[in-house]
């Protein structure tokens, strides 16, 4: 009898399989890194091979390590980055490299997007309306176009241009490319209600709906593994493959996200907040983006920010040199060091304000012209100080998002749940509870986009009846911190100075210095 679920996901930097129990706890897991290449400025590009051989390599390596039995294992399910994809033929070919979702040569298409929709009687809200999607440089669409205007002939031989979950499922012994609806909406061409493709955006762009993914619902049974493929991962023959989701949707089921009233924040190399809604929904500014909820059929609505904990990372590398050697001479972490420092700093950082636009505003405002800042120091300002401002400013840009929720006429959120590198910092954690005004909960799984994925295929193969009697089995509640009511005061206060510096400088010197920058 199995005992088991595999969930594989395909992240941007590499290929994990997780195996866990039906309650959620991790029984093993193995990595292994992606090669990545740059080939110009702004291009970022994978080989589909590597990813696909990847999948079959950490699937093997996390059954042995733990030393279970093919026949252990219920199922295999799955979930991957986002906003990406790869042209295939009718011959499973693939005629380019994996354009990953960091890349921006897309850029260029949009005055040509413009002058098309323009042709329609159509701007950029009219396409949110219908998409869920404002403009953005992450987003898969202008991509697409720009292979078919640089390279035409390619673009006639697409048979498919399929995600890297098709990829996966593929990898484990599919029999022909398979996605998921609830992710369809990053084409920009689908119905942000209904998940479907638009004809009429079809049009409009001049491209082809049959070259897109044919798009199935989480939950489904879309294939087994074979012989082959048993070989090389030690899987049972058969063993059901079940489509899963993107990597946000699957770690926002992954920490109990769904229902109202709670929310996701992930504060990893990205940042994202995610809201769960049971009726289409819009953003009356086109702020945030739309997608489907996987496990229910229903919607949740994104934001998400450029930087976040990697903003934090560019902290500790450009002014933490003694707590690097520090950290190494007593074999801990060095951000544990970091925010026992921060610690020492009072709330509001005497003043000091962090901007962390390392990589431009995304989510409420979308400027690209915003930079990094530390505004506010004084002679009595310490390195403590400025470590916890970095803190501070970073959840600051996730409350921005959670307003933009707000103004989607989303419920108040009565609880959020955390994940990303900053959820292992108790300190991040109260500090995002007084920031947020709200409970802050971690779970004990760390992988919560995979364990989301396990919780899909739990659905799929009936050891759950729903995603709701899944999440309460196997999303276990690490810590919670309540929000402290002083500091919340403190925080509304300093969070009022933080949007006063943003709008001062963004409409004369942000410009200027990007415009400096750019010489």
């Amino acid at each position: 009898m199995s005992k088991y679920i595999a969930g594989i996901d395909g992240g941007t930097m590499g290929v994990r399989c997780v195996i866990v129990d039906f309650k959620g706890n991790e029984v093993s897991s193995a990595y292994f890194e992606t090669p990545t290449t740059y080939p110009k400025p702004g291009w970022v590009e994978q080989n589909a091979e590597d990813f696909m051989d990847l999948a079959l390599k950490s699937t093997e390596a996390a059954i042995s390590k733990a030393d279970i039995k093919g026949e252990d294992i219920a199922c295999v399910s799955f979930t991957n980055m986002r906003s990406t994809f790869v042209p295939v033929d009718k011959e499973g070919n693939f005629l380019h490299p994996i354009f990953i979702w960091q890349d921006l040569r897309g850029v260029e298409m949009f005055p040509w997007m413009e002058e098309r929709m323009a042709k329609y009687d159509m701007d950029w809200a009219d396409l949110y309306k219908i998409t869920g999607f404002p403009k953005g440089a992450v987003w898969p669409s202008s991509k697409v176009y720009w292979y078919k205007k640089h390279f035409p002939e390619l673009y006639e031989k697409t048979h498919k241009m399929v995600t890297p979950q098709a990829l996966l499922i593929k990898a484990l012994g599919a029999d022909g490319w398979y996605d998921d609806d609830t992710d369809a909406g990053w084409w920009q061409i689908c119905d942000a209600d209904t998940f479907e493709y638009v004809p009429k955006l079809a049009e409009v762009f001049e491209v082809d709906i049959e070259k897109y993914p044919k798009n199935y619902k989480p939950t489904t049974k879309v294939g087994e593994v074979t012989p082959e493929v048993a070989a090389k991962t030690g899987l049972k023959v058969g063993t059901p493959l079940i489509m899963g989701s993107g990597d946000q949707q699957c770690g926002a089921i992954g920490v109990g996200n769904v229902e109202s009233g709670l929310a996701s924040i992930c504060l990893g190399t990205a940042g994202l907040v995610i809201g769960y809604s049971e009726v289409p929904v819009r953003h009356p500014t086109a702020a945030c983006h739309v997608l489907g909820h996987p496990g229910t059929g229903n919607w949740t609505m994104e934001g998400h920010a450029s930087a976040a904990a990697s903003a934090f990372r560019w902290v500790k590398n450009t002014f933490s040199d003694s707590e690097i050697q520090e950290a190494l001479s007593k074999h801990v972490d060095v951000y544990e060091i970091l925010t026992a420092e921060a610690a020492d700093s009072p709330p509001g950082a005497k003043g000091a304000i962090f901007m962390p636009w390392l990589a431009g505003e995304a989510c409420p405002y979308y400027d690209d012209n915003a930079r990094a800042a530390f505004i506010g120091m004084t002679l009595a300002h310490t390195k403590a100080d400025l470590y916890r401002a970095a803190m501070e400013g970073i959840c600051f840009e996730m409350k921005q998002m959670l307003e933009a929720l707000k103004a989607a006429n989303f419920k108040e959120f009565k609880l959020l749940r955390v994940t990303g590198g900053a959820a292992r910092s108790d300190l991040w954690n109260q500090i995002q509870a007084d920031i947020y005004g709200s409970p802050v909960e971690t779970v004990k799984v760390s992988e919560a986009t995979a364990l989301g994925a396990c919780m899909l295929g739990a659905v799929g193969v009936g050891i759950y009846k729903d995603i709701h009697e899944a999440a309460a089995n196997m999303v276990q509640v690490d810590k919670r911190f309540e929000p402290i009511p002083e500091n919340v005061e403190i925080y509304k206060e300093v969070f009022k100075i933080f949007e006063l510096g943003f709008n001062a400088l963004r409409k004369e010197t942000f410009p200027a210095i990007v415009k400096f920058q750019n010489k």
